[in-house]
């Protein structure tokens, strides 16, 4: 979890020694073969893996994976250590590899850096039965240089061969957490899934797990609770086109809702999180308020302009003068190294609106291609991102992500809900108050990506000269426009060329310019637009005395769904957008094409007065002059499995035109 929110949740407790007495709890520094024991009484103090010599059976159908998952354990205990709140977690992992693929996944230990290692054993049992122990000291631990995570160390394991097992057990003591998410399900089958969360009858937490069972409740003793999910098999994530297959993984929540301290009141709410937020974002201190005030006249925003354009300069100005990544939320700081974390942007930026009464909430969102917001289940764990809401021009704006800008926040952070914060004020006394609500999707019109191409035959019909502007707005800018003018000169030539032979592969460049390829552009307002003018012999084919011409391919290469397997997901697409594009050419003389009628294509989902999902292909003819029309839009983000077969059809129906080719014949 790298978001800003729950890192900021170990440094404020709402609640202080009332919940467990954690706030100032001190990191326990990674000691991987520390002689610190796990305590007698806990519930797995002696967990050991099973001696044996020979591999655990499988099925052909697991020979068949990559690899295979013959056990995994995971157990957190939340217990005391003196009197600091811990968490001790026990995992036990087997793993059958059977192809390389399976082995470069599977011969690394993954351990999570927050924490002290107190056990671990790791061993590998080959085709042959050859049980070989790989002692601490001779485990390779890889350096970021190998791309590790930060958030883990990862130990290699030697000498692992097709259909060895590779297995581990470790144990570790870290500092308590009052929110938590264990994953249940991977790319490759599992069996013999097992998580199991353990606490004391003190407190009381609460689980929910999804795209699976619930977690059953059960008492280990007089003064332990056990909260326990078991699976026999978890079959592999099953990736599918249009569906964010990451946030269908099965996976388990939990949070701290309870203490005996508290009684029946509810911990970590909603509530509780947005005076959190209004302590993290809006409460400065006198030094921030002085620079935020002496920042604000060197930018020189007047408080005269209208409410939108006041926001659209200050985030520029915000934006291109300070750097996003691995810098403070101190605001005097930020102001002072122009460099600032996601939090501190949005803390600047909270100052600067405030500073031009400009009225704002904070919305702290997740990401719903991970991990869908749950309005039902108050875990922090799923508050990841800042945005800023305006009430006045019903607008977003991500403070955080110098690449979007006004109108526009990341895609997966809309169509969710998420929760959102405003000030109130109580007598003299400011305070928040937010409340879960929807973030919605821009509207398809607001993403276009249209071409206007206009193709005139050479007169010997052996190339043709292609004139094409391509304009991208939105969403289906955002590939491209704010990392266009980071790009060295021959590098932005090459990306231009590149969306150019998209549509005409084999493309000679006769011009080629670019519009609002400038830094800071809003894609919403001023969209990336490219006109070029080329040469090419392969739009046209000859076959004998006909010429073929591939007049799909001019639209570029298109997504098709021919899948044979049942659906297993909803549709769920990224952000809603449009393709609008013309085509026109004129039939050489002498020359004439029966098969126009080719270009007639239609499908449609959704109502029959307005679908949502449509494309609608036909063309108009005056004279030699033919005039190719193509309407394609996507304006819902859902849509149900039921009903995949009218999604799919539009989907294909993109596709079928790419593969039209217009057949021009000797005649009138």
């Amino acid at each position: 979890m790298c978001s800003a929110f729950p890192r900021m949740i170990r440094q404020f407790t709402l609640l202080g020694a009332a919940l467990l007495s954690a706030a100032a709890l001190p990191a326990l520094a990674q000691k991987t073969g520390a002689k610190t024991k796990l305590p007698a009484d806990l519930t797995y103090a002696d967990y050991k893996w099973p001696e044996r010599k020979a591999r655990l059976p499988i099925t052909a159908a697991d020979e068949s994976q990559p690899a295979v998952i013959l056990r995994d354990f995971t157990a957190h205990e939340y217990a005391y250590a003196g009197e600091r709140p811990v968490t001790y977690t026990v995992e036990h992992r087997i793993i059958r590899v059977n192809t390389d693929d399976g082995i470069e996944r599977y011969n690394k230990i993954y351990l999570p850096i927050e924490g002290e290692v107190v056990q671990l054993r790791a061993r590998t049992i080959s085709p042959r039965g050859q049980v070989v122990e790989v002692a601490e000291k001779d485990m390779k631990e890889l350096k970021d240089g190998d791309g590790s995570p930060r958030n883990y160390r990862i130990i290699a394991l030697e000498g692992v061969e097709k259909g060895s097992e590779v297995e581990y057990v470790y144990a570790r003591v870290s500092g308590a957490d009052y929110f938590g998410r264990e994953w249940l399900q991977n790319t490759v089958p599992a069996h013999d899934v097992d998580f199991e969360l353990i606490a004391p009858r003190s407190v009381t937490y609460e689980a929910r797990t999804y795209h699976g069972p619930e977690a059953k409740v059960d008492t280990l003793s007089g003064s332990k609770r056990r909260l326990r999910v078991q699976l026999t098999d978890v079959p592999a994530l099953r990736d599918e086109a249009f569906a964010h297959t990451a946030a269908q993984r099965m996976r388990v929540e939990f949070k701290l809702a309870y203490s005996a301290q508290r009684g029946r009141t509810r911990l970590f709410t909603w509530n509780d999180a947005s005076q959190l937020v209004y302590q993290q974002v809006w409460e400065l201190s006198k030094d921030e308020k002085k620079a935020v005030e002496k920042f604000d006249k060197q930018l020189g925003v007047a408080a005269s302009l209208p409410v939108e354009e006041q926001i659209r300069a200050l985030e520029q100005a915000v934006k291109s003068t300070i750097n996003v990544g691995g810098g403070s939320y101190q605001v005097a700081q930020v102001v002072g190294t122009r460099t600032a974390s996601e939090l501190g942007m949005a803390r600047l930026l909270a100052g600067l609106l405030r500073a031009h009464d400009i009225l704002h909430e904070v919305v702290v969102v997740s990401d719903r291609s991970e991990v869908p917001f749950d309005a039902e289940f108050d875990t922090w764990n799923q508050l990841d991102h800042y945005a800023f809401y305006f009430p006045t021009t019903k607008q977003y704006l991500a403070p955080g992500r110098p690449d979007y800008r006004y109108g526009m926040i990341p895609a997966e952070w809309t169509a969710s809900k998420a929760l959102s914060v405003k000030l109130v004020q109580l007598g003299a006394a400011e305070s928040a108050v937010g409340t879960v609500r929807e973030v919605p999707a821009l509207a398809a019109d607001l993403s276009p990506s249209d071409l206007d191409i206009s193709v005139t035959f050479a007169p010997a019909l052996d190339k043709a000269t292609v004139a094409l502007t391509h304009l991208m707005g939105g969403y289906q800018a955002q590939a491209i426009q704010p990392f266009f003018p980071l790009l060295p000169a021959d590098k932005r030539t090459e990306a231009l060329q590149a969306l150019v032979k998209s549509s005409v592969p084999d493309a000679t460049f006769k011009s080629l310019d670019v519009k609002n390829g400038e830094a800071g552009r809003n894609a919403l307002q001023h969209p990336f637009t490219i006109a070029a003018t080329v040469e090419s012999a392969a739009v046209l084919d000859r076959a004998g005395p006909k010429y073929l011409f591939k007049v799909g391919e001019l639209i570029g290469p298109q997504s098709s769904l021919y899948q044979q397997e049942e659906r297993k997901l909803d549709v769920e697409n990224s952000y809603n957008h449009r393709f609008n594009r013309t085509i026109t050419f004129d039939i050489p003389e002498g020359y004439r094409i029966r098969n126009l009628a080719d270009l007639n294509i239609k499908a449609d989902a959704g109502p029959a007065d307005k679908p949502v999902y449509y494309f609608h292909s036909g063309y108009q003819q005056q004279g030699r002059k033919v005039t190719v029309q193509i309407e394609e839009s996507y304006n819902q983000i859902y849509w149900p499995k039921k009903d995949f077969e009218a999604f799919r059809n539009v989907i294909n129906a993109s596709a079928n035109f790419n593969k039209v080719v217009l057949v021009l014949e000797k005649g009138a």
